[in-house]
């Protein structure tokens, strides 16, 4: 990262489309710092935070809260524990996962969405997906292999229906969605994987214009990442932005978590600052 950063061309720090184009060569991490250091920057100019630089409302997006893959009792007493949050995301990877999700379903009021992650094959799927419908689950993300193509998803997608089916790893930039039209419900948007905001903009408009839905997803992220992502987060159907609410020692301070709910700071730029 520190070599690539080295060749970062700025001519214009107020032309992001054309820093963006001259740098577009970068690893999309990069690009992704890029485009979030000249976001803040041209925002903290104007005095204004980021989503008003890009003429969107104040965002109040609620993200749902992950609990990754483990057995039944650790996974339905962090469910226990997440109580006061809305949304749940739990990662399944097995049928052994399906039936830990069934107890969580039980014991819980919050709202469930299910990751796969890629996890069963095209022909596992149809049948998991229809579990899972009948479950109650709100959304389930890549339940096939990215490899399988789009037909894998369009086949587990109408299994699913009218659960919507969200792709994760078959479209990390806006040139995957078009071949996705019809295939599934709608994409997954990290901004660390399409490289940033204005990218992620990009991803926004191609599935809108393809009647889709949108997902605002995230890695595990510091409050600095998360900000940028959440700046726009109104754009979006669903939101997932529990990167920071994960982390134990997170080195950036600007938004603040209560229960899924993301309330970001009203200083200019992304609002974020080294602790």
């Amino acid at each position: 990262m520190g070599a690539a950063l080295k060749s970062v061309e700025v001519r214009d720090p107020w032309d992001i489309e054309g820093t963006l184009a001259r740098n577009d060569a970068l690893p999309p991490s990069a690009l992704t710092a890029i485009d979030n250091a000249l976001h803040d920057l041209a925002a903290r100019r104007l005095g204004v935070p980021v989503y008003r630089l890009l003429g969107l409302g104040r965002p109040e997006p609620v993200s749902a809260y992950t609990l990754g893959i483990a057995d039944r009792e650790t996974t339905v007493a962090g469910a226990k524990r997440l109580r006061e949050h809305p949304i749940l995301k739990v990662k399944v990877g097995g049928w052994e996962d399906i039936e830990t999700l069934r107890a969580v379903r039980e014991g819980s009021e919050a709202e469930l969405w299910v990751d796969a992650n890629e996890a069963f094959s095209p022909e596992e799927a149809v049948e998991v997906v229809a579990e899972l419908r009948e479950i109650g689950v709100a959304m389930i993300e890549q339940p096939v292999p990215a490899s399988a193509g789009p037909e894998a998803l369009r086949v587990a997608k109408e299994a699913a229906l009218p659960v919507p089916v969200i792709s994760d790893e078959s479209s990390i930039a806006a040139r995957d969605v078009p071949r996705l039209a019809g295939c599934v419900s709608g994409v997954n948007v990290k901004l660390a994987k399409c490289g940033g905001i204005r990218r992620a903009l990009e991803m926004v408009h191609t599935a809108r214009a393809h009647g889709m839905l949108v997902m605002l997803g995230c890695m595990v992220e510091t409050s600095l990442g998360i900000s940028a992502a959440a700046q726009i987060s109104g754009l979006f159907d669903f939101v997932d932005l529990d990167g920071a609410m994960l982390l134990a020692d997170d080195p950036f301070q600007g938004p603040v978590y209560e229960n899924g709910r993301i309330l970001l700071s009203e200083e200019p730029g992304l609002g974020v600052e080294p602790r």
